[in-house]
């Protein structure tokens, strides 16, 4: 299974892009008031310095997954460890994802469809683009849906710049400082810190793993970018006041636009960015689970493990009783002060700083 620079860059992308944009504004205005752009440029130096990390551990080890290279670096048992500690990640945010799928649908959608129906259709289509085409499957579908989704936020963007009031920006820092603006921060940061899959992504690049490197920051750079228009747009429209009490901010905004007197209701532009970037992230996630876990048991066929793993996930996804359980806990419980400076900061740091040591002392023998 191969994928090109182009496809890791859309893949990447989507991931990021999506999911930052409905679930991570509220949080962050929460925080951060008016200064919420100012806590994006700081989610973006610390999305940088992800991507930083995990491209240079990816280039140590050239067509070699997590799995593979961690136990090579820090050896067997403290190798294993770092592995248990991603699948932790990886087999705690599908159920998660699915279950904020469903909740997004059933409040602004379908408020009379049962949790089950809609968790199943999701999943089916996940399981189906996994199992039959694997990561080159999943790469085209990103490939083919990423240019739409980019081109729904332009268009959400550009139909908004009616409704923007630069003043709801201001005063600039004064209401909020330093300490509220990288607490902002955090939450963004987390979920466009989806740089850190490159970790396995890149052992299936069909080029040098080092010429897949540009194309990790600039799928990043291009998801920050759009994320920082959107705040900006976003409390510009809707004021500081209103937006930190709303579940979803950005689709919210959409509510308000208005085009000649009559073209309005662009509600399916923010949910078509939506459903597409959860399909996406969902496939990436089953595949890295599925294939991850199978490296790590030592099982052959890789796709039997999707059977086991779906299922099991969207029994997992019905657990929380309400959109606090499955989308605050979870962001502020684990994936900001867990995923964030562990799985996406500190043990690919520690990869790096051991690899390095490693091969130099390998060179010098």
């Amino acid at each position: 299974m191969k994928v090109t620079g182009l496809q890791i860059y859309w893949m990447i992308a989507i991931m990021d892009l999506g999911m930052a944009l409905i679930m991570t504004l509220s949080p962050s205005l929460q925080a951060a008031k008016q200064d919420v752009w100012l806590s994006i440029l700081v989610s973006g130096s610390i999305v940088l310095i992800v991507t930083l990390l995990v491209t240079n551990v990816a280039n140590l080890y050239p067509g070699q997954t997590l799995i593979q290279f961690s136990q090579a670096i820090l050896g067997k048992f403290v190798g294993s460890i770092v592995i248990v500690i991603y699948m932790v990640q990886w087999y705690t945010i599908i159920p998660i994802v699915l279950r904020q799928f469903n909740d997004l649908v059933e409040i602004l959608l379908l408020p009379a469809t049962p949790k089950l129906a809609i968790l199943l259709i999701m999943i089916a289509l996940v399981v189906y683009v996994t199992y039959s085409g694997g990561i080159e499957g999943i790469a085209r579908c990103s490939e083919f849906l990423g240019p739409i989704i980019i081109l729904m936020v332009i268009l959400v963007l550009v139909a908004s710049i009616k409704n923007i009031e630069m003043k709801n920006l201001l005063p600039i820092y004064v209401d909020s400082g330093a300490i509220a603006i990288i607490k902002g921060s955090l939450a963004p940061a987390s979920y466009l810190g989806h740089a850190v899959e490159y970790l396995m992504l890149a052992a299936f690049l069909s080029i040098p793993t080092r010429k897949g490197v540009p194309y990790a920051y600039w799928s990043v750079i291009t998801a920050v970018f759009f994320v920082f228009i959107s705040v900006i747009v976003t409390v510009s429209s809707i004021g500081v006041n209103l937006s930190p009490k709303m579940w979803y901010p950005f689709f919210e905004m959409t509510r308000k636009i208005t085009l000649w007197g009559f073209l309005e209701n662009f509600d399916p532009f923010t949910i078509v960015i939506w459903i597409c970037s959860v399909f996406i992230k969902l496939a990436i996630y089953l595949f890295i689970t599925a294939y991850g876990t199978a490296q790590f048991l030592r099982i052959k066929n890789w796709r039997i493990l999707i059977w086991f793993i779906a299922p099991v996930m969207v029994g997992f996804a019905l657990f929380p009783k309400n959109v606090v359980e499955a989308t605050a806990n979870y962001l502020l419980n684990y994936w900001v002060p867990i995923a964030l400076p562990v799985n996406m900061l500190g043990l690919p740091l520690l990869l790096l700083i051991v690899g390095k040591i490693k091969q130099k002392k390998t060179q010098s023998a």
